[in-house]
C-alpha cells in the first residue's frame, strides 16, 4: 500500500513563525503509515522515501514530527542530493533547517570524489559537517590504499577540512601523525595555507617551504613564501596577481634569500603586467632582476632556468592604425654566464619604431620598417641609430614563379666613446638592396608516392659601401648589413605518400661576387624523415677546408609506450659539441619514467641530469625528481644530488617531499 502525504499546505499554516515559506514541499512515500493525534507524529514502514526538492530520504522505517519538522530515520538510512550521498544506520533530521545527526555514517560527495565516515556526523548546514571521529579519503577501495584519521573533524563540501590529533593510514597503517590538519577541498580559490614542502640536498641540507594563499577578492590574490634551509639561512618570497576588465592582467614576484655560509643578500624580482588591445593601445612590460647570477643554477629544480645564458627585462607600448603601427620598447639584458661583464652588453633604451604593413599598389606591394634607437652600455662604444628600410615587392608567373624585391635603407649613427675604437662619432649610410628569385616544381606521380622536385634559382646585389661608412661597432645584425653580389641555387626534393610528406632533401650554396678569395659558401645539406622515424639533420660543409663546419640532428619516435627524442649539436668554429637525450617511458600499469641529458663532448662531460619517475593510481600518485649537478671546479661548487619526492592525494592538493 503506497500512502502520499502533502504537507506543504497544512504545515506552513500551522508554523509560520518559523519563516519558512519558500521551503519547496515534503513528500512522504512508503509501504504502511500511522499517525497519532497526540503527538502529531506519523510513522510510515517499508520502502520509505521523504522528497523535497532534490534531496531525498530513504530508510526502512520512519517518524515524522508534524509539529517540529523533524524526521527519525532507521533501517538502511540513505541522505541524497546532487552534491552528496549520505548512508546512515539511524538518523534525526529536521527537513527546514536542513541539519541533523546521522549515526554509524559515510558521506560521498560526488564533486570531489571524498568519502568521509564516522560513528557520529553532525550535518551543521547546506554543506557543513562535524565530526567525532573521522576517515576521510579519496580512494574507491573497500580497503582505501590511504585515508586520514582524525577527532573533531570540520568539513565544509567544496571548500576545506580541518582536524585534530591526525594519521596518514596507508592501507589501514598509520605512518604520519600531525595534531592538526588543515587541508583544502576547493572548487574555486580560498585564503589559507597550501602544501608544505620539506626536502634535503647534498649541499643544501634540510628544507622547509611554507606557503600561505591569499584569495584578495575575485579579480586579486597573493601568495606568501617562507622557506627554511637548515645550513643556509631563511628566504622570503611574495607574488601578487591581479586580472581587470579590458584585457589587463599581471603577476609580480619578489624574493629574498640570506645565505649565512657565504654572507651575501640575494634578491629575485620578477614583474609582468600587460594590456591588450585590438584597436586602442597595447602595452606590456616584463621585468626580470637578480644581483647574483648563480641563483638559478645553485637553486633551481628546473633545467630551463640552469641553462638560462640572459635574463631578459622588455617593455613595449604598441598604437595599432589602419594599416600600420607605431611602438617603443626597451630591453635589457643581463649575462648569467660566470664571469661575463654586464658592462659590455648592448642595451635598448629605448627604441622606437614605425612599421607599415605590406600594402599593394597596383602590381606591387609596399612595405616599410623604421626605428630609431638608443644602443646603450656602460662599456665600449654606444650611441644612437636610426633605420629606415622601405620595400617593394613584385610577384608573377604560373609554372616558374618569378619573385622579386626592391629594398631602400638609410643608416645613420652618432656613436660615443668612439675614439679609442677607431670610429667616426658620426656615420650615414645609404644604399639599398635587390632580390629576384625564379622557383618552379617538377611532380611525378608514381603508384604508390609522388616525387616533387623543386628548383630555385636567386640573385642577390647590394652595391659596394665606402669602407668609412661600414667601420662599425657590431650592435646587432643591422651592422651586417654589406656589399653582396651573389647568386643562390637550392634544390629540394619531396617525396609524399597517401599520408602525406615523409621525406625531404634540400641542397643550397651561394657564390659572392665580392668575396675574391673563398666566393662560394659553405654547401648547407638538410634532410628530414617523417616516418616511422622522425629524423631530422642539416650540416655546412666548407669546400676550401674540405671539412664539415656544422652539423645539427634530432630524432623522435614513438614506439607503443616508448618515445625517444635525441639532439646533437655541433660547431667546429667554436670547437662546441653537445648531446640532448630525452626517453620517456609510460607503463600499462600507471608507471612513467623519464630521463633527460645534456652531454659535454668538448671536455665539459655530463652537464646535467634529470630522472623523473612516477606513479599514478586512481586516487593517489606519487612522483620522483633527481637531478645531478656535477662539480664546477671554476667556481669551486660541488656536484650536488637531489631527490625530490611528490605524493598526490586526489582531491586534497600534494604532499611534498625531498632527500
Amino acid at each position: 500500500m503506497v500512502i502520499l502525504i502533502w504537507l506543504l499546505t497544512v504545515y506552513f499554516s500551522l508554523f509560520t513563525l518559523h519563516c519558512y515559506a519558500e521551503e519547496p514541499p515534503a513528500v512522504i512515500t512508503s509501504d504502511s503509515l500511522e499517525y497519532d493525534g497526540k503527538t502529531s507524529i506519523y510513522t510510515a514502514i517499508g520502502s520509505v522515501k521523504v522528497e523535497q526538492g532534490n534531496a531525498t530520504i530513504n530508510s526502512k522505517k520512519m517518524r515524522y514530527n508534524e509539529k517540529t519538522a523533524t524526521v527519525f530515520a532507521e533501517g538502511d538510512v540513505v541522505y541524497d542530493t546532487s552534491d552528496i550521498s549520505l548512508k546512515a544506520e539511524t538518523a534525526e533530521y529536521n527537513l527546514d533547517t536542513k541539519q541533523g545527526i546521522f549515526y554509524n555514517s559515510e558521506i560521498f560527495s560526488k564533486t570531489d570524489n571524498l568519502h568521509i565516515s564516522g560513528t557520529k556526523i553532525e550535518k551543521q548546514g547546506e554543506k557543513k559537517y562535524f565530526f567525532d571521529k573521522a576517515s576521510l579519503t579519496t580512494c574507491d577501495a573497500v580497503l582505501p590504499a590511504w585515508c586520514f584519521k582524525g577527532r573533531n573533524a570540520d568539513l565544509i563540501i567544496g571548500d576545506r577540512l580541518k582536524a585534530k590529533d591526525v594519521t596518514f593510514n596507508v592501507r589501514g597503517l598509520p605512518v604520519m601523525y600531525t595534531p592538526y590538519i588543515w587541508a583544502p577541498i576547493l572548487t574555486e580559490r580560498k585564503t589559507g595555507f597550501l602544501t608544505p614542502t620539506i626536502g634535503y640536498s647534498k649541499t643544501k641540507d634540510f628544507y622547509f617551504r611554507q606557503p600561505f594563499f591569499w584569495a584578495i577578492s575575485e579579480n586579486r590574490d597573493a601568495t606568501f613564501v617562507l622557506d627554511w634551509y637548515s645550513k643556509i639561512g631563511i628566504g622570503k618570497g611574495l607574488e601578487y596577481r591581479y586580472i581587470y576588465p579590458g584585457d589587463i592582467e599581471g603577476t609580480h614576484w619578489l624574493y629574498n634569500l640570506n645565505d649565512r655560509t657565504t654572507g651575501k643578500k640575494i634578491y629575485e624580482w620578477r614583474s609582468y603586467h600587460v594590456k591588450r588591445s585590438s584597436d586602442g593601445i597595447s602595452a606590456y612590460i616584463n621585468l626580470n632582476y637578480l644581483n647574483e647570477k648563480r641563483f638559478y643554477r645553485d637553486y633551481s629544480i628546473f633545467r630551463h632556468e640552469r641553462i638560462k645564458r640572459f635574463l631578459e627585462s622588455t617593455g613595449e607600448i604598441s598604437l595599432p592604425m589602419d594599416d600600420s603601427h607605431f611602438y617603443i620598447m626597451s630591453r635589457y639584458l643581463i649575462d648569467l654566464k660566470d664571469g661575463s661583464n654586464d658592462s659590455a652588453v648592448v642595451q635598448r633604451l629605448p627604441e622606437a619604431g614605425y612599421v607599415f604593413n605590406p600594402y599593394k599598389i597596383g602590381p606591387v606591394i609596399f612595405s616599410l620598417t623604421s626605428s630609431a634607437s638608443n644602443l646603450w652600455r656602460k662599456e665600449g662604444v654606444y650611441g644612437q641609430r636610426l633605420d629606415i628600410n622601405p620595400r617593394l615587392s613584385h610577384f608573377f608567373g604560373d609554372s616558374i614563379v618569378i619573385s622579386q624585391y626592391l629594398g631602400l635603407r638609410e643608416t645613420a649613427y652618432s656613436l660615443h666613446k668612439n675614439e679609442l675604437e677607431g670610429f667616426k662619432k658620426s656615420v650615414q649610410r645609404e644604399t639599398f638592396d635587390y632580390n629576384i628569385t625564379a622557383s618552379s616544381r617538377i611532380i611525378k606521380r608514381y603508384e604508390n608516392f609522388t616525387h616533387a622536385i623543386e628548383p630555385s634559382l636567386g640573385y642577390t646585389f647590394i652595391p659596394w659601401i665606402k669602407k668609412d661608412k661600414i667601420n662599425l661597432p657590431l650592435f646587432d645584425s643591422t651592422e651586417n648589413y654589406s656589399k653582396q653580389a651573389s647568386g643562390n641555387l637550392s634544390i629540394t626534393n619531396r617525396i609524399l605518400d597517401s599520408l602525406g610528406e615523409f621525406f625531404t632533401l634540400s641542397l643550397s650554396q651561394s657564390y659572392n661576387g665580392y668575396e675574391r678569395i673563398r666566393p662560394f659558401s659553405p654547401l648547407s645539406i638538410a634532410a628530414s624523415i617523417g616516418r616511422p622515424l622522425q629524423l631530422r639533420g642539416d650540416i655546412a660543409y666548407n669546400s676550401y677546408s674540405g671539412r664539415i663546419e656544422n652539423i645539427n640532428s634530432d630524432m623522435s619516435m614513438s614506439l607503443q609506450r616508448v618515445s625517444l627524442n635525441l639532439g646533437e649539436r655541433y660547431d667546429r668554429v667554436q670547437n662546441r659539441m653537445f648531446y640532448n637525450i630525452d626517453i620517456q617511458y609510460t607503463h600499462p600499469k600507471n608507471l612513467s619514467t623519464a630521463l633527460k641529458l645534456w652531454y659535454d663532448a668538448k671536455g665539459g662531460g655530463l652537464r646535467d641530469t634529470t630522472l623523473t619517475i612516477g606513479y599514478q593510481k586512481q586516487c593517489w600518485g606519487v612522483t620522483f625528481i633527481i637531478n645531478r649537478k656535477p662539480a664546477d671546479e671554476i667556481n669551486k661548487k660541488p656536484s650536488d644530488l637531489t631527490v625530490f619526492m611528490t605524493i598526490n592525494l586526489l582531491g586534497l592538493g600534494s604532499l611534498s617531499g625531498g632527500k
